[in-house]
């Protein structure tokens, strides 16, 4: 089977590699067949990532965008959409499924061009006899008009297989037939992934570069004192642990995390001097996982440090920036009293729930691990029947 995979361009943001690389695995698994899988990316480093990742070499790199004509524009998408024009790739008629990566692209929380033009896209793929399955999802709501045009685009696709209750449950709101619900794939262990030792040593922190921007005191120096404030806790109260400073999210240079890394681990490193660790460098995302299972627990402003965590059962605070944060750790996981969501608090409310969080995970440890391990359970086998009814398609 020829599989066409959108939204794993980037492995160097490794929740994006977390999700592709488990796809592409465990597809394989599942189908007991040597696919070829058509990866976009602008760098063909991302593929060799993957191929190491999963011990799979039929990974092939294609440019983004491979299915259309190249310059096509969205006027030409438009047009194709509605029969005027031509704008698909001599590439498109040797793929027999399409794979949307999650994500919330498909929100409206970064802009409404984006979904309503891809929607379109996936719409002339189907037409040309391609299957097209959303998967690993979290989407609208939408607003104004595009509640009736993304109805009319999205109950077309295929299938749609979204990774939170609140998706869902809006999908269903305005009748869409073709959705299912499972959970992310980050929730499967990874292929090289080790299971190591629960040693506590450590204390995860994966900052982000772009959070402060959807804070409501939006300034970023207040975000860094914030920060500050969380390691100055995190180093008094747990003197015998060290903190990683890990940064999640390397690439594209706009959201680089190695920024706010960096800058932290300056502020704080004559203090605390041989109990801060800074990872900045290239990784895999099973070589985090390493780290996060010999970690007390997990603190992130990235989300899929959070889904790593959970899969390795240590426990967490999230920092949410989206309603993505509510729909999977706090409805899907029932981890929403963990959550901290910089949107609608003042930093002071904020220093204050952290806090509150610190001695709550300390009193509820054992009760967190046991609901992730049966969570993590039930997900693996909602996963599996996932791939068991794309493969049917």
């Amino acid at each position: 089977m020829n599989i066409y995979i959108y939204n794993c361009s980037n492995t160097f943001n490794y929740g994006s590699m977390m999700m592709g690389e488990n796809f592409i695995y465990y597809f394989n698994k599942v189908t007991a067949t040597k696919n070829n899988y058509y990866v976009e990316t602008t760098d063909n480093q991302n593929i060799d990532r993957l191929i190491y990742a999963t011990g799979i070499n039929s990974i092939y790199a294609v440019a983004m965008n491979a299915l259309f004509e190249q310059g096509a524009n969205k006027y030409n998408y438009i047009l194709a959409y509605f029969g005027v024009q031509k704008v698909i790739a001599n590439l498109a008629s040797n793929i027999d499924l399409v794979i949307v990566l999650g994500g919330d692209d498909f929100t409206e929380d970064y802009g409404w061009k984006g979904p309503l033009l891809n929607a379109m896209k996936f719409n002339i793929l189907k037409r040309e006899g391609m299957k097209i399955v959303m998967l690993g999802q979290t989407m609208g709501p939408y607003h104004s008009f595009r509640i009736h045009v993304m109805k009319k685009l999205l109950g077309k696709i295929d299938k749609i297989v979204v990774r939170d209750s609140i998706t869902y449950n809006y999908l269903k709101k305005n009748n869409l037939k073709n959705i299912s619900i499972t959970d992310d794939f980050a929730l499967l262990p990874l292929p090289k992934q080790q299971f190591k030792e629960r040693t506590k040593m450590y204390i995860m922190y994966c900052p982000s570069e772009l959070i402060y921007r959807y804070s409501k005191e939006g300034k970023r120096e207040d975000w860094i004192d914030f920060n500050l404030f969380m390691i100055n806790k995190l180093m008094s109260k747990y003197i015998d642990k060290k903190l990683v400073l890990l940064a999640h999210v390397i690439k594209p240079e706009s959201v680089d995390d190695r920024i706010i890394v960096n800058e932290l681990y300056h502020l704080v490193e004559d203090k605390y001097k041989d109990r801060i660790i800074i990872e900045n460098n290239e990784m895999y995302p099973y070589c985090v996982r390493n780290y996060i299972q010999q970690s007390l627990f997990t603190i992130s402003s990235r989300m899929h440090p959070i889904i790593s965590s959970i899969q390795c059962e240590i426990p967490i605070i999230a920092l949410s920036y989206s309603n993505k944060y509510w729909g999977i750790i706090g409805e899907r996981y029932e981890l929403g009293d963990y959550i901290i969501d910089v949107r609608y608090s003042s930093y002071n409310q904020m220093k204050k729930q952290f806090v509150m969080l610190l001695g709550k995970i300390d009193n509820e440890y054992e009760k967190i691990q046991e609901k992730m391990k049966n969570k993590n359970n039930l997900a693996t086998k909602r996963i599996e029947e996932t791939l068991e009814e794309i493969k049917q398609l």
